[in-house]
């Protein structure tokens, strides 16, 4: 979640049942979003126990909820109805394969196969800002008032894995275990992350003050955002960061080559842009298209800004955005929300159109003593995916990061803190001759309520 947080603090492991506010007390943003994680961890965890790792309630008319009918070869429907997922309530309206409501489907890469497939249903969810969504904002603090809370919304994606001409169509029962091995395994083992501002028994601060290798020392608090950008193995995998937690957007209004009009350029030099910073272009489509299950799948390009017009709040960008051959449309439509937003690992000179190189083993730092480092594994490469991301902490008080530690002080690695992606199965497909195919329902119903 690019979101502009204190930090986040929620862990199930620390068996948390509530938050207790206390009288007289200052209020903070990490406090009212545990009390929420809490509740929702509680709610979808019960679900799943209950439900199994996706399940439907069926309904006396009709095939129920995703159910996948109207096969013709180049589309097929997708019922009304709700599914749980690992107990995440995904709704639909009722759709079709190209017109599902977060697809944002390329006609040319995204064809129905013309063997046998299965269809499955991809949940994660995502993170909306007065933005992208204009109603969240209240009109009465006025057109540039605060945007006081954000949203996190469930998408769903309805997407299909070809099969070979000879498999057979696994069961009901089978279909989420085969399904996890063609798709989840393919991101194991996941990439894992330590961070730390000091090198083990340097812990102590000196009088007048912390030592360039002693700790922390930058002059405010900080969420850094450590992202995968390019996703694969070590030696193709790039990452970018944040220390706002990737949460300086700039609402996009028009595009045109290398130039981008914006609404504004920030509220200050802190949450703007300005020449030098390297800055990305995204909209709805970008986001929603960045959840694919392919390790390989290509990104978009990482921009350095050559040139600022504060008079016409416009940024001149170091390529086209229209030449970006994966992303080439972004910015052009109004109604997915394009936004520029800020990375910061321009100001330290580094960076570039594909953003760092993901070294594993080594310490790699970022800015004022905060360092990080990607792990390696022991059995096979570690595996990378776009979009992956780790939330550190950086305080002045402590000079230090709040990251885990083991006995010896030492940091402990860590699996991503998101993006968390759910899947179930739908129905198995086989075209046949003609108007003529097999579907294979592998929805799993519960029993409804009398």
């Amino acid at each position: 979640m690019h979101g502009d947080f204190s930090r986040v603090i929620f862990d199930p492991a620390r068996r948390f049942s509530s938050v207790l506010s206390q009288q007289g007390r200052v209020q903070l943003d990490a406090d009212f979003n545990e009390q929420t994680a809490i509740l929702l961890h509680y709610v979808r965890t019960l679900a799943a126990d209950l439900l199994g790792p996706a399940a439907y309630p069926p309904e006396p008319e009709g095939i129920g909820g995703f159910g996948i009918d109207n096969y013709d070869g180049d589309t097929f429907t997708v019922a009304p109805g709700r599914m749980y997922v690992d107990g995440i309530l995904c709704e639909c309206d009722g759709t079709d394969y190209w017109d599902q409501p977060d697809g944002h489907l390329d006609p040319e890469r995204d064809q129905l196969p013309t063997g046998p497939f299965l269809v499955y249903l991809r949940v994660w969810e995502r993170f909306v800002t007065a933005l992208e969504a204009p109603w969240i904002r209240e009109p009465a603090l006025g057109p540039d008032g605060p945007d006081t809370t954000a949203r996190t919304r469930v998408v769903w994606q309805v997407c299909v894995l070809p099969l070979e001409s000879d498999s057979s169509p696994p069961d009901m029962r089978s279909a989420g275990r085969f399904l996890d091995a063609r798709v989840r395994s393919g991101f194991e083992p996941r990439g894992m992350l330590s961070a730390r501002t000091r090198r083990p028994g340097e812990a102590t601060l000196l009088p007048d003050g912390v030592t360039p290798a002693s700790g922390y020392r930058g002059p405010e608090n900080q969420l850094y955002r450590v992202e995968v950008h390019r996703g694969g193995r070590e030696d193709t995998a790039t990452f970018k960061w944040s220390r706002e937690n990737g949460s300086v957007v700039l609402p996009v209004r028009a595009v045109s080559g290398s130039q981008v009009e914006l609404d504004t350029l920030g509220r200050d030099d802190k949450l703007g842009v300005d020449v030098g910073d390297v800055v990305e272009i995204v909209d709805d489509a970008v986001v929603c298209r960045g959840a694919s299950d392919r390790p390989d799948e290509d990104c978009g390009r990482l921009y350095t800004v050559r040139s600022v017009d504060y008079a016409e709040c416009r940024v001149t960008l170091d390529a086209d955005v229209g030449n970006d051959p994966f992303h080439h449309s972004v910015g052009q439509v109004p109604t997915r929300h394009p936004l520029l937003r800020r990375w910061d690992q321009g100001a330290t000179g580094r960076g570039g159109a594909m953003g760092l190189p993901v070294r594993e083993g080594e310490w790699l730092s970022l800015e004022d003593g905060v360092e990080v480092r990607f792990e390696p594994s022991q059995d096979k490469p570690r595996v990378y995916r776009r979009g992956d991301y780790w939330l550190i902490p950086a305080r002045v008080l402590t000079a230090d990061v709040e990251w885990p530690r083991g006995r010896q002080g030492q940091p402990l690695r860590r699996r991503p803190h998101g993006i968390r992606y759910h899947y179930a199965p739908l129905a198995f497909l086989e075209p046949g001759d003609g108007d003529r195919f097999r579907l294979v329902d592998l929805r799993v119903p519960f029993p409804p309520r009398r």
